[in-house]
């Protein structure tokens, strides 16, 4: 009897442990290539007027040594923020994590636009001259109006020029 429990058990743990840390990963275009539709990498919105300069700029920037790329966000006057064309659905209690490589001068967030209701949640990061790993966690709130939907957003603050690459993000049940 005791050899036959074991393997369930084992089993059973894996199972479980899997299901535990199991999460939707979003579709974002987080590595951004192959080049700028409108000014803005495929799957991604400038929110114009409200959070867009327009005396600033998008480009690509090839990651030396590397096949990767970054996109890299130049404000002069006011914030630019970039969001994820397409809304993924959460409830009450789901954690959204977003993930990126960041470098540049000024601060600069990842974070996410809330359906209904507009909401904007973020966290902001001072990006320096070498490549950093910045993860940003939020927990969608109980109690509070609904959110069904969330939309990523990447973002520069005024006078600030960010680079991201490798923008991930994902919802956790």
């Amino acid at each position: 009897m005791k050899t036959f429990q074991t393997p369930i058990m084992i089993a059973a743990f894996f199972c479980l442990c899997g299901f535990l840390s199991a999460g939707e990963k979003l579709d974002i275009n987080g590595s951004f290539g192959p080049d700028l539709k409108g000014g803005v990498p495929s799957g991604w919105l400038p929110n114009k007027p409200n959070n867009w300069d327009e005396s600033g700029w998008c480009e690509l920037n090839k990651i030396s040594d590397t096949e990767r790329i970054a996109l890299q966000i130049t404000s002069k006057t006011r914030p630019m923020h970039l969001f994820s064309r397409k809304q993924w659905p959460t409830a009450e209690g789901d954690k959204c994590v977003i993930m990126a490589r960041v470098k540049g001068k000024g601060k600069g967030s990842l974070g996410f636009y809330a359906y209904p209701g507009g909401k904007f949640e973020r966290k902001d990061f001072n990006a320096t001259a070498e490549w950093t790993e910045f993860i940003a966690e939020f927990s969608i709130p109980k109690n509070s109006p609904a959110i069904d939907n969330i939309r990523v957003v990447i973002a520069a603050s005024p006078d600030a020029s960010v680079e991201f690459s490798d923008v991930t993000a994902e919802i956790v049940k």
